[in-house]
């Protein structure tokens, strides 16, 4: 319903307040008291501790008689007592504004102006002219004093302690101000003095105790401190943002179980406030509760939480729960704001090495500059997994550290593994400070025998096991060294009979049939041998020793095949073993069975559990069988787990060079090179460079490498190439012939093509052509230059080449169609229209393909057809003038005239060649 016109504002008014009186009118009538009534009835509820219902009565009295001032104090005065003091603050400023005596409404109002942070209000009372007495007015000058100090305004807050030093009044909040004049001095030591005073004439004032507590904090007495709020709590029980701080200091203090208390009690009014739950979670963490802690932590960081104590606490739960990726992920929020040195960095680190982010851990590992020999294990596997990456610079960096802590025999044998997987000798000396630390230890003597073995110190590990005879002359262990240092120094004899006391200590052991089998190969006892592998494989039929000792056995014996059967059947028994899959992989290969070592080595997951030799046998595996897209990929995914490690990305470099992807190689060099500086793949970046024909690049790259590498076959064909791009043809053969004689590849052949062609000399390169096909008769590529070739040479022989590619490449339409062009050319239509036909079928939109076909149909006077070839083909892109006048006769041939002579008219001819034939068309055709 639409409303017209407008209401007098007058009227309006008055109809407002006409209401307001009915409505007043109607609740007196209703509840029949009056005002007074009401508020008597409040008192007598207060009285007997019914705040609540006294707060609705003097409502009830504010509502009837909004200016009565006792109504408002009294209910200011309750407000103040249930400690809502914004309430309490409006209500007495109003009694006061209504008349109500000052001095009765002042202290209460202080404290609500206290209680509120109106310190601007609190400092401008005006107490001069209240009959107050000493009492109230030492307590609002108190209050006043710390409004004033709120405000920065020191001088008037220093005339205030003077003037209440001259009052008369023996109430505590005069002792207060008193000891105010010492804070401002700076002299917190005496006002601590005052306050513990104060504190001991009035134990449960609320603001002696905040006081004193205050002054122990600056006088950094912590303890105290904390103890004097936890007192001054039970009296402000109101006040949360003391507990706040008291629950905050106990944590701090490493009081967690009295901490947890005030968190409780916080927490049960609010649980989603961040800063308990980070509490919450540093004092679960502190009681090793794990879970919990990570659960508070995490979510007092969704709520905004985002300091580093919260992040630590959740990033060492998320590490002491397995739950590694969490870890890092806090952990890396806060590192650079850690110290070096910090603890939280160790834990960063060894969760880093769990989740493969090793060239991360070995950074962050590099902070630690404060080690100890609780770090050794933690450093010692930093080093192994920078190693498995590639990363030898990082690796050497962190080898040195743990050089510093290495004390254990543990960790002097890791250090020794370390240091010679980087053929650093000094980790002999820390096998041998291992064996010497614990002699007990298998695991030390057997590491420092196969240093020994691996360093051809034979007198050194002789030696070795003299001393482990005698220290465990039941240990076969200490014998078994004593036949391999034997067998190695061809003392077989010898070796025979240590290996004769090994049985009979320990008849049944697998090491020892090992050895056995070992000494028998060694002296070439075959037979002897075989029989001792089958009594091992007897009782363990998976024995990977054995079984690879048998395939070498049968290898040997001219019998591949039996010997892989054998490895076969142990791998469909065990399938899930990947020793036996690298096993049967590498032998399968060895037996020129591609499909079936790649077959097997699908049951390796390819991550980081994977074994080393996975990747690379692998990837010749794939690539052997003819599955380049799966070895590309194979080789995609190894460099992703390991981006250091130089063979994984030789390997796609490989591919992608074979498959002419040369700015996708020249990318992968770039990123390598941008993670590591290799020398190697500096070199391919250069050839890469000069394949994408970016040749200053390429020149640039090559005066950036040493003058001792200069001379390398490889760079010689990259010198080449960019010798070839600045026209200097001469001075590129020998470079191109030493690449050549490197490398026979196909781009090789190619840069050679490429380098006697400028230079002039076909007769040579062609000479070298034909030795190249002699030696890789299935090199296509180079047999198709050959042949193009031998097209302008002798076409017979480039009729036999193309001949015998099709033998292999029965597709391949290039071929197929340069056969047919040089069969009709030399005569033999039929076979030349079969050859042309196929390779037209095969590229039914090559231009050159239907000119071919189509060439061939006119020789055979079938016009019509030829020129529906051309129909299908023919276009204004075509810019070959040959095979526009070959289409443009063929149309006259068929009798289409008009068109032909359309065709003629519109195209412009340059060519030499091509103008003379234009004419012969015209005189021909009477044009």
């Amino acid at each position: 319903m639409k409303i017209k016109g407008h209401m007098n504002s007058k009227l309006l008014a008055l109809g407002k307040l006409a209401g307001a009186g009915l409505l007043t009118l109607s609740l007196v009538a209703c509840s029949g008291k009056t005002a007074d009534e009401h508020i008597q009835e409040a008192l007598v509820f207060a009285e007997q501790g019914d705040n609540a219902a006294a707060i609705v009565e003097l409502k009830n009295a504010v509502q009837q008689e909004p200016t009565l001032a006792l109504a408002r104090y009294e209910l200011g005065r309750i407000y103040l007592q249930t400690n809502d003091f914004q309430s309490a603050e409006k209500e007495l400023s109003r009694a006061l504004e209504l008349g109500y005596p000052a001095d009765q409404i002042i202290p209460m109002l202080s404290e609500a102006y206290q209680r509120t942070g109106a310190n601007v209000a609190l400092s401008e009372l005006d107490l001069e002219e209240l009959s107050l007495t000493p009492e109230q007015r030492m307590e609002t000058n108190f209050r006043k004093l710390q409004a004033l100090l709120q405000l920065e305004k020191t001088e008037e807050a220093r005339a205030l302690i003077e003037q209440a030093a001259t009052e008369e009044s023996t109430s505590v909040f005069k002792g207060l101000i008193a000891a105010h004049e010492n804070v401002l001095d700076s002299d917190f030591a005496g006002a601590l003095a005052q306050a513990q005073v104060l504190y001991e004439a009035a134990p449960l004032n609320r603001d002696v105790l905040s006081f004193t507590a205050r002054l122990y904090m600056l006088n950094d007495q912590p303890e105290q401190a904390a103890s004097m709020y936890e007192d001054y709590v039970k009296v402000a029980v109101d006040d949360i943002q003391a507990k706040f701080a008291l629950a905050n200091m106990l944590v701090e203090q490493g009081q967690m179980s009295r901490a947890e208390v005030y968190v409780d009690e916080l927490m049960a009014v609010n649980d989603t406030n961040p800063l308990l739950n980070q509490l919450k979670g540093v004092i679960r963490a502190a009681d090793n509760d794990y879970a919990n802690a990570l659960a508070f932590s995490e979510k007092a960081i969704q709520a905004g939480r985002n300091d580093p104590t919260i992040r630590l606490v959740a990033g060492f739960s998320s590490y002491q729960l397995g739950e590694f990726e969490k870890a890092v992920g806090h952990l890396s929020f806060i590192a650079s704001l850690l110290p070096d040195g910090h603890p939280g960095l160790r834990i960063l680190a060894a969760s880093q090495l769990q989740t493969d982010m090793n060239a991360d851990a070995g950074e962050v590992l590099s902070r630690i500059d404060n080690v100890s020999a609780a770090d050794a294990s933690l450093f010692s596997r930093a080093g192994f997994e920078l190693l498995q990456e590639g990363d030898v610079d990082a690796a050497r960096q962190i080898i040195e550290q743990a050089d510093k802590i290495s004390e254990s025999a543990d960790d002097l044998t890791r250090l020794g593994v370390l240091k010679l997987s980087l053929n650093d000798i000094e980790g002999l000396i820390d096998l041998q400070q291992a064996v010497e630390k614990a002699p007990e230890s298998v695991t030390a003597r057997t590491t420092l025998a196969s240093a020994y073995l691996s360093t051809e110190q034979y007198d050194n590990a002789m030696d070795l096991a003299k001393e482990w005879q005698l220290n465990a002359p039941n240990d076969v262990e200490g014998y078994l060294l004593e036949v391999e240092v034997h067998q190695r120094l061809e003392a077989f004899d010898e070796a025979t009979e240590v290996l004769s006391k090994a049985e009979a200590l320990a008849p049944n052991n697998t090491a020892v049939s090992v050895s056995k089998i070992r000494l028998l190969l060694r002296q070439n006892k075959t037979e002897e041998a075989e029989v001792a592998t089958n009594e091992l494989l007897a009782i363990e039929p998976t024995n990977v020793t054995g079984l690879a000792s048998f395939f070498a056995i049968k290898q040997t014996q001219g019998n591949v095949e039996q010997g892989l059967v054998r490895l076969q059947q142990a791998y469909d028994s065990d399938s899930s073993n990947p020793s036996i899959a690298i096993l049967v992989g590498r032998a399968a290969l060895a037996a020129n069975d591609p499909t079936l070592s790649a077959q097997v080595l699908k049951s390796i997951t390819p991550n980081r559990s994977a074994p080393s030799e996975y990747w690379p046998l692998n990837g010749a595996a794939l690539l052997r069988n003819n599955q380049v897209d799966e070895a590309l990929s194979h080789y995609e995914t190894w460099l992703d787990l390991y981006p250091m490690q130089q063979d994984a990305a030789l390997g796609q470099l490989l591919i992608l060079d074979g498959q002419g992807r040369f700015e996708q190689a020249l990318n992968l060099t770039n990123d390598f090179l941008a993670r590591k500086n290799d020398l190697q793949m500096t070199f391919m970046q250069a050839y890469f460079y000069a394949m994408n024909r970016d040749f200053v690049s390429a020149k640039a790259r090559l005066e950036q490498i040493e003058e001792r590498y200069q001379p390398l076959p490889f760079l010689r064909g990259v010198k080449a190439r960019v010798a070839l791009s600045e026209g200097r043809a001469t001075d590129a053969i020998d470079d191109a012939l030493a690449a050549y004689e490197q490398s026979k590849s196909t781009n090789n052949v190619f840069l050679l093509v490429e380098t006697f062609r400028q230079a002039g000399d076909e007769e040579r390169l062609y000479e070298i052509l034909n030795q190249h096909m002699a030696e890789r008769p299935n090199d296509l590529r180079a047999k198709m230059v050959l042949a193009e070739i031998q097209i302008e040479r002798d076409s017979n022989s480039a009729i036999e080449t193309y001949t015998a590619m099709l033998e292999s490449t029965p597709n391949n339409f290039v071929v197929l169609n340069n056969l047919a062009y040089l069969l009709m050319q030399d005569g033999d239509l039929a076979n030349a229209e079969e050859y042309a036909q196929r390779a037209y079928g095969i590229r039914p939109d090559s231009v050159p393909t239907a000119d071919t076909y189509a060439q061939v149909l006119v020789k055979q006077a079938r016009y019509e057809d030829a020129v529906e070839i051309y129909n299908k083909v023919m276009s204004d892109d075509v810019q070959n003038e040959e095979i526009v006048l070959n289409y443009i006769d063929a149309l006259f041939r068929n009798g289409s005239t008009v068109i032909a002579k359309r065709r003629l008219e519109e195209r412009t001819f340059a060519d030499p060649e091509s103008l003379s034939r234009v004419e012969a068309i015209k005189a021909e055709f009477n044009l």
